[in-house]
């Protein structure tokens, strides 16, 4: 069957369809109770009104909020409203989050008052107070009026004729420039990335998906929070990914069947989960980083669980590539899901793969950049990874680009340091990074969980494998722990201060 995505997607539309044909499904679930598809029709058809009545129909509306059934309610509503959220992180720094207030030139920002004292972040709603108006979800519920509560009644009971334009919503994401940038990615690239997801996972309405991801990270957005509710399968939100103790247990609780994460954090919950706490799960993805073999052969030996790697980036709704349980290649990322083009483009210096190119439904419309506006994407969306292709279809990623250094005049590659680390030392739990360097231009640093680890055993082995002396570190530093962005993937920006930091003493 050929797969073909509507021109016009409203994926509040879509979420209706699902709820007017199975109202009394259990859909959501978190830690403060469950929502059946008719209670979360009725939820967002009463908010969306408050929710207009108090934005004045401002285009863009920011959303401040953790993974908890609120947030997919609000989230909803303003898809209603035909209204765009923009999802803050609220990991990110102060003035981070004003760059991104200042970048969607939002006027209102929704949040929760539990939420800020949870999380200890008033000094920072106090900062955002001084660019827009704060909204607090507790109070649009208590201002709610009897009409409104009415209405959103009636609406929800009603068949509905409308059909919501298709409107955008905007992630935020930092890369290596000075400013966050808004992706905008349209209904209908989410929804085209669902699809494509669904064309080659055999995912069932009988499936229950654990969630712990947040939804300003792309994955937890579109497969956490948008498939579930326009797939008919119900989904468990979970607040925080770093509760390493806490996951394995909901998971046998829930009897969750579909997990996702990242390598890092599946890393930390096999110190703590038991095979049978991780019993009912069928299918296990790990994305946004490299699965590490390590990993791989702890889950697979010690669990029975096969992780599958994929691969995305925000600007592809995200997912660009998956293994599957029936077409699946150890030490690939699978292959490019349906409707994607792919192209590599040669980078000088770097003789392995290619610099992949984009093209399909999923691609963002473009960026939101400080200072600027509005840039489109253009036909073909560079990853900036270097990958190989092989003949049968299935991509590797050799490294990001942004993770090689420029060494004596030679590109070498990060990833590649830390693979050759995990080889001699048998652990993943070590981190490569560059600065600069006055001699050879720049110098490499590699940071480790390891205790008593020394280099001269490394180096050596390194010479034996007959490889460049440009890939021995100049130094192997241990650490207590790795810092961590809130996606999970290594924050090696912060190593890299702390390695500059290292060689200013």
């Amino acid at each position: 069957m050929v797969l073909s995505i509507p021109e016009q997607i409203n994926l509040y539309d879509e979420m209706r369809k699902q709820a007017k044909r199975h109202r009394n499904r259990v859909i959501l679930e978190d830690l403060s109770g469950s929502l059946t598809y008719d209670q979360f029709l009725l939820s967002v058809n009463v908010l969306s009104r408050k929710i207009k009545e108090m934005t004045l129909n401002e285009e863009r509306v920011g959303l401040y909020l953790p993974n908890i059934i609120g947030q997919v309610v609000t989230l909803f509503a303003l898809f209603k409203n035909n209204q765009n959220p923009c999802l803050l992180n609220f990991s990110m720094g102060t003035q981070n989050l004003l760059d991104c207030i200042e970048t969607a030139e939002l006027q209102t920002v929704l949040t929760s008052r539990e939420f800020i004292k949870v999380a200890k972040v008033s000094p920072v709603i106090d900062e955002m107070e001084k660019k827009v108006r704060i909204l607090y979800l507790e109070d649009l519920k208590d201002g709610l009026t009897l009409a409104q509560k009415a209405t959103g009644f009636v609406e929800s009971k009603l068949p509905s004729f409308r059909k919501g334009k298709q409107k955008e919503v905007i992630l935020f994401t930092s890369g290596t420039e000075n400013k966050p940038k808004g992706v905008i990615l349209t209904h209908r690239n989410i929804y085209a990335n669902i699809k494509q997801g669904l064309s080659v996972v055999p995912l069932t309405e009988k499936d229950r998906l654990f969630n712990p991801l947040p939804l300003f990270h792309a994955f937890g957005l579109t497969v956490g929070a948008v498939l579930p509710l326009l797939s008919n399968i119900k989904s468990f939100l979970y607040p925080s990914p770093l509760h390493y103790r806490e996951i394995p247990k909901l998971i046998h609780k829930d009897q969750s069947t579909v997990f996702v994460a990242t390598n890092t954090f599946f890393d930390q919950y096999a110190k703590h989960a038991t095979r049978d706490q991780l019993a009912t799960l069928r299918i296990v993805v790990a994305g946004a980083e490299k699965l590490k073999k390590d990993v791989y052969d702890k889950y697979r030996n010690e669990f029975g669980i096969t992780l599958l790697q994929g691969y995305g980036t925000t600007e592809t709704s995200p997912m660009i590539a998956l293994n599957t349980p029936s077409f699946s290649k150890e030490g690939t990322v699978g292959k490019p899901l349906p409707l994607l083009e792919c192209k590599l483009d040669k980078i000088q210096g770097i003789e392995e793969g290619g610099s992949l190119l984009l093209k399909g439904p999923n691609v963002m419309k473009g960026y939101l950049i400080h200072g600027k506006g509005y840039v489109p994407c253009g036909e073909w969306y560079n990853t900036g990874d270097i990958v190989t292709i092989d003949n049968e279809g299935f991509i590797t990623i050799v490294s990001r680009l942004k993770r090689f250094s420029k060494i004596a005049g030679e590109m070498i590659s990060l990833n590649k340091i830390e693979e050759l680390a995990l080889e001699h030392f048998g652990s993943s739990s070590f981190y490569a990074v560059s600065i600069p360097d006055k001699r050879k231009g720049e110098k490499i640093i590699l940071f480790t969980t390891v205790a008593d680890v020394t280099g001269r055993e490394f180096n050596k082995s390194i010479k034996q494998k007959k490889m460049s002396s440009l890939y021995i570190p100049d130094q192997i530093v241990f650490i207590n722990e790795i810092p961590l962005l809130q996606s999970g993937k290594p924050d090696y920006r912060q190593m890299e201060v702390m390695a500059k930091d290292l060689a200013s003493l």
